[in-house]
């Protein structure tokens, strides 16, 4: 769900901002924004210590989910003379299956019914088309700490700032969002190849780091393990189209349900990993990791992050 530093720069929403020369910065303090995107309730106090897992606000957003419905039909009715049929009207909240319009004929002997589709509420009624629609009742949301540390701020109604001590690296693309858990290097050189025989059971939970890039097999073995990140030089363009099952366009990733967070630092392709990330990632080893994939592809305001608290 959706950054400040030691001299500003903001990655925006949830994000950390941070100096935005280098690549790769020592340890500083780290400031996360931890923010709903709609209003909601706070669920943390100035001075809360908290993990990743720990809960700092929830709410609930306006579904884009919108249903049409053809009164007119159902009941079988001329759309003027719809109104005196109807049981709910503009605004009202509806159940799903809960009757929304009835017809009885012949002294009530015969009844035709319409029942909304879904939980939501009647959003507007044509008497021209005999058309209605049900918008979706709002979706509950929430965000958590994503990196451990100490409450430093509250934002009223939204959540709040959380910093730590901690290490950052940005990649270049990424899919997948936010993820955590130890990290281990499993490549034993940055020029090294991820493959799916390197990935076991034992990686689940896990945040791992390979060399130069990562085979299609290695991604789907990663899924399928359980495997929290993978971190790894490139990946093949074609490689990463047939683990997600469509082309990437333009616009920002982070949402992919793939079952695991990538981050690729170099570029597309097999790219060795610079030595001074694979050092960093190395000598962390066994330590918590908190990354997230999400990139802003064309405009690259947003990149991945890899954070790696002291």
């Amino acid at each position: 769900m959706v950054r400040g530093s030691p001299s500003g720069g903001s990655k925006g929403i949830g994000g950390c901002a941070m100096p935005e020369k280098n690549n790769v910065e020592s340890v500083f303090d780290l400031k996360k924004i931890r923010r709903l995107p709609a209003p909601g309730e706070v669920l943390v106090k100035i001075g809360d210590r908290v993990q990743p897992d720990t809960l700092i606000a929830r709410g609930r957003v306006r579904n884009t989910e919108v249903h049409e419905i053809r009164v007119d039909q159902k009941l079988g009715v001329d759309p003027f003379n719809l109104k005196v049929y109807l049981l709910k009207g503009e605004g009202d909240e509806v159940k799903k299956d809960e009757v929304i319009a009835i017809r009885r004929t012949f002294l009530g002997r015969s009844t035709k019914v319409c029942r909304s589709p879904v939980d939501g509420t009647i959003e507007a009624f044509s008497e021209t088309s005999g058309k209605l629609l049900i918008r979706g009742a709002p979706l509950p949301v929430e965000v958590k700490a994503h990196v451990p540390g100490i409450v430093t701020e509250i934002i009223p109604l939204e959540g709040a700032v959380v910093e730590c001590r901690a290490s950052l690296m940005h990649g270049v693309f990424g899919i997948g969002g936010e993820a955590h858990g130890p990290l281990e290097v499993v490549a034993q050189s940055p020029d090294e190849v991820l493959t799916n025989g390197t990935i076991t059971k034992e990686h689940s939970g896990k945040v791992i780091v390979g060399g130069s890039v990562a085979t299609l097999e290695a991604l789907r073995k990663a899924a399928s393990a359980g495997v929290s990140a993978v971190i790894v030089g490139g990946v093949d363009e074609k490689d990463l189209t047939a683990f997600l099952g469509y082309e990437i366009g333009f616009g920002v990733t982070g949402s992919e349900k793939v079952g695991v967070t990538l981050i690729i630092t170099e570029g597309f392709g097999a790219n060795p990993m610079k030595e001074e990330y694979f050092r960093l990632l190395k000598a962390h080893g066994g330590r918590l990791a908190c990354v997230d994939g999400t990139t802003q592809i064309r405009a690259r305001m947003l990149r991945p992050e890899i954070i790696l608290p002291s």
